[in-house]
């Protein structure tokens, strides 16, 4: 095994905006017109210019570094020439496409410690047909390249980064401001460290930074242009979880996602640079999966990517707003074994597409073509009062909407069990609005106890995609005891019969008749504090006036009798 690459409020009346999350029934990966691409090796990587081309790179110890190009959005797939390249023992871990024609490479081994003598940065303007040398690690210096990239946002600017010659040496560095024309070099001291192939980015001049490869998972990262770096570690990463695969960051410099590759807690969260890291939880995607994670931030939005894969499967999603809300794609056995991911997101929000593509060491190449929600959810909110919940949700804007189902679960079930989740109500779209739309769902009379919901948006074409409330909705126990009007009333004949109880007590509920007769005994038994319902059936009961009576004895003196009355109607 490669040594560098381990693989691997308060309840009552109150309201709370809750984080969505949503699955698409048409965010689908597919498969490149190419078929699988040859001699990739263990470790290859992509580059996505636009809408139309796409390099991947890669390479084996016999066959060296190898270089692919697609011009027409991933359908097919040319290799590039490699005049000018050093090719033995070595392959291409890493690439940054700035046009067609433009292309950064740099080196390393596929195999061993991965370091080689000499790495070497390269740069082509046209095509492959020529590559010049931009610099080298050194003369009987080992190096391996774990990144070259540029700004998106400033596309002048970009950063490039070397391992140093052993884990007490200095990471060699390279940065410009000129669109790649020249290059300043400057070296930074490793922390008994190599750094993560793939985990280096660069927001502009001064904000840029790259992964580590060491026990405890920690990222390098500078604010004033290189000048010096500081080192952040994930909070609870374990010592087996030291490969940072990717590091991403907003435009702003304030959000961002570390991925580790390992077997658990695959994704982190920052909010304020990078100083702090947290654990986020992705729905749709286990905690515990084993497998490689990538994740990429879309420049001009506040959307990431996430991918992480093992040879057996994916699972994938777009992050919205920064963190608070999920896309889930679920997951794809065909688009598996994901080393590394890159999208591109063209046109305006609400009319754009992102283009997102994969490749796996088999030479796999996959692209999901993400296009725009048929809605787009301004917010989602819940109230409680007492026993009810009101849901309430505002579309941003809605196109071809045919409306919402509404989906309830206990909290003690299995969330990602379908077949767990109770549709308890539908409310129609307006179909194709512009401007923001209020729904509201009541959902009344509820048990005390920790509740989620979801909504299903589907349009008139069938397509659908869901929105949870990735939290819990409490409804908590009584505060005294009630004996509520049962309904219907009149009734015939069958009534509801509700009651609250604040805490744990006997219940004894019984029925009379208009004599003081007892006639039926619906409720004997010790029961649990909360908002409790039983059906009466009166079936063997003539019409007529009755008298229903609760009586509660419980801890601490909490003793009750009431009494109602009901109509029987035949």
């Amino acid at each position: 095994m490669n040594k560098r690459f381990t693989k691997i409020g308060k309840i009552l009346a109150v309201s709370m905006v809750l984080m969505l999350t949503a699955g698409l029934t048409y965010g689908q990966w597919a498969p490149s017109g190419s078929g699988a691409l040859n001699n990739l090796g263990s470790w290859p990587s992509v580059s996505v210019v636009d809408d139309n081309t796409v390099f991947v790179v890669g390479g084996t110890s016999t066959y060296g570094p190898v270089i692919y190009r697609s011009t027409n959005g991933g359908v097919t797939f040319t290799e590039l020439p490699r005049n000018g390249i050093t090719t033995n023992g070595r392959f291409f871990s890493c690439v940054w496409g700035k046009s067609a024609n433009t292309i950064f490479v740099g080196d390393g081994a596929p195999v061993g410690d991965g370091t080689v003598d000499n790495s070497t940065f390269y740069k082509t303007t046209n095509g492959g047909t020529n590559w010049t040398v931009i610099d080298q690690s050194g003369y009987n210096i080992k190096g391996f390249f774990n990144g070259i990239v540029f700004s998106r946002s400033n596309p002048q600017v970009g950063f490039a980064h070397c391992d140093p010659n052993g884990s007490s040496g200095n990471f060699l560095m390279w940065k410009t401001t000129n669109g790649g024309n020249n290059w300043t070099k400057f070296t930074f001291s490793a922390p008994n460290a190599y750094g993560a192939q793939n985990s280096v980015f660069c927001i502009d001049k001064n904000f840029f930074g790259f992964g580590l490869n060491v026990a405890n998972a920690r990222i390098a990262i500078t604010t004033n242009g290189g000048t010096n770096f500081n080192f952040y570690s994930l909070d609870g990463a374990s010592s087996d979880q030291g490969f940072i695969s990717t590091i991403t960051f907003n435009d702003d410099k304030l959000h961002g996602y570390a991925a580790v590759s390992s077997t658990n807690n695959n994704i982190w969260k920052t909010t304020n640079g990078g100083i702090n890291w947290l654990v986020l939880d992705v729905p749709g995607v286990p905690n515990n999966i084993s497998g490689q994670a990538n994740l990429k931030y879309v420049s001009g939005t506040n959307s990431a990517f996430y991918v992480v894969s093992n040879t057996n499967l994916s699972y994938s999603c777009r992050i919205e707003n920064n963190g608070a809300a999920f896309t889930s794609y679920g997951s794809s056995t065909a688009s598996k074994n994901v080393m590394h991911i890159d999208a591109y997101y063209s046109g305006a929000k609400a009319n754009g597409n992102a283009s997102v593509y994969t490749i796996s060491p088999a030479g796999n190449v996959f692209k999901l073509q993400d296009s725009p929600l048929p809605v787009e959810l301004a917010s989602f909110t819940y109230n409680v009062s007492g026993r009810n919940v009101n849901l309430k949700w505002v579309t941003a804007w809605e196109q071809n909407n045919y409306g919402f189902e509404v989906y309830r679960i206990s909290s003690d079930l299995d969330k990602n069990v379908s077949s767990n989740w109770t549709k308890i109500g539908f409310i129609s779209g307006k179909g194709t609005v512009n401007g923001n739309t209020e729904y509201n769902y009541p959902d009344n009379g509820l048990n005390s106890g920790k509740y989620y919901y979801r909504i299903k948006q589907i349009d008139y074409n069938g397509n659908y995609e869901f929105f949870d409330l990735n939290g819990l909705v409490s409804v908590a126990s009584p505060v005294k005891i009630s004996l509520g009007q049962n309904y219907p009333n009149p009734f015939n004949p069958v009534t509801n019969i509700g009651y609250d109880i604040p805490q744990d007590a006997r219940v004894v509920l019984k029925v009379y008749d208009i004599t003081g007769r007892e006639v039926a005994n619906p409720v004997n038994e010790t029961q649990a504090a909360g908002y409790h319902t039983v059906k009466f059936d009166a079936s063997k009961l003539s019409s007529g006036l009755y008298f229903y009576k609760i009586f509660v004895n419980g801890a601490n003196g909490m003793n009750a009798e009431i009494t109602k009355t009901m109509s029987v109607v035949k």
